[in-house]
């Protein structure tokens, strides 16, 4: 049973994938009004894509952490390209120096 509207089951999936750090996508990984079978609280569609692109910030910003800088290394953990990292560090306004370690 699915309480809402295709975009949001869409919404929903894009959000477990994001912010999923393990092999699989698991129910906790689903906002956590879906598990409580609640209806969310009336918000814009217009804010799913700005948490969306906060997740995605949050995630590539974890990956550069743990690669200490190295956008190469930081693509490999996200299992997207060095071309892709480059792209979204750009996007978000992040550099490799802040992540370095000293």
């Amino acid at each position: 049973h699915w309480p809402g509207n295709v975009r949001e089951l869409k919404s929903a999936f894009e959000f477990a994938f994001v912010s999923c750090q393990e092999a699989m996508v698991r129910p906790a990984h689903f906002p956590a009004h879906i598990l409580r079978g609640e209806q969310p609280e009336c918000e814009p569609v217009r804010t799913i894509p700005q948490r969306l692109q906060d997740l995605k910030k949050q995630s590539l910003s974890n990956a550069l952490k743990s690669a200490g800088g190295n956008q190469s290394e930081a693509a490999r953990l996200l299992g997207i390209s060095r071309t892709s990292v480059w792209q979204q560090m750009k996007r978000y306004g992040l550099k490799s120096r802040d992540f370095k370690v000293n």
